[in-house]
């Protein structure tokens, strides 16, 4: 190698170690920086401590209040709010089912009461039938037993029926309160 090499090879060697001293430099002198604002900070505290507190619960307990307040009762605020209530009962309206098994049950409870009353006045006009159709005393009586027994197996049905009213009723109530506690619930 050439001495002019050589010299090249030196220089670059040394501006390369300067440039690495200064990299280091730099992190050093933040981190320097950084711990003495931080002492001075501490140092200091007793001066602004008490005054940024007091500032602080000011602005969070007086301005603060008074901006939400202010916002919150503004009429435009009040009309946003409104609409998105209304919005809101429009969607969960959609959502919910139509009526469907409510109406089912109730349409299912009617049309039984329904057939029980066609068989009940059928079964009497043929009794009548039966009636005018047989003189005969004894005759009578047996048919009379036989109304007797059918009349109470209607007044069964008929209790069973108002029983069955009486717990689709208990389960409507039941609906409604548990859609009550859960609008209620929704607040937490």
């Amino acid at each position: 190698m050439d001495p002019i090499s050589i010299e090249k090879i030196r220089a670059m060697s040394k501006c390369s170690n300067c440039k690495r001293q200064h990299q280091m430099i730099l992190p050093a002198l933040a981190f320097s920086m950084v711990a003495t604002f931080v002492l001075l900070l501490l140092v200091t505290s007793p001066v602004w401590v008490p005054r940024l507190c007091s500032l602080m619960a000011f602005f969070f307990l007086t301005t603060l209040p008074d901006l939400a307040m202010a916002f919150l009762l503004s009429p435009k605020c009040l009309f946003v709010v409104g609409n998105l209530i209304v919005a809101f009962l429009v969607g969960e309206s959609r959502l919910a089912p139509r009526g469907e098994p409510a109406s089912s049950s109730v349409n299912e409870i009617h049309d039984e009461h329904v057939k029980r009353n066609a068989a009940i006045s059928a079964k009497a006009v043929t009794a009548v039938v039966a009636i005018d159709q047989n003189a005969h005393v004894g005759e009578l009586g047996e048919e009379e037993e036989e109304e007797e027994e059918e009349e109470e197996e209607e007044e069964g049905e008929e209790e069973e029926l108002h029983q069955r009213v009486e717990d689709f009723i208990a389960r409507v109530k039941k609906q409604r309160r548990m859609e009550d506690k859960s609008m209620f619930d929704t607040d937490r």
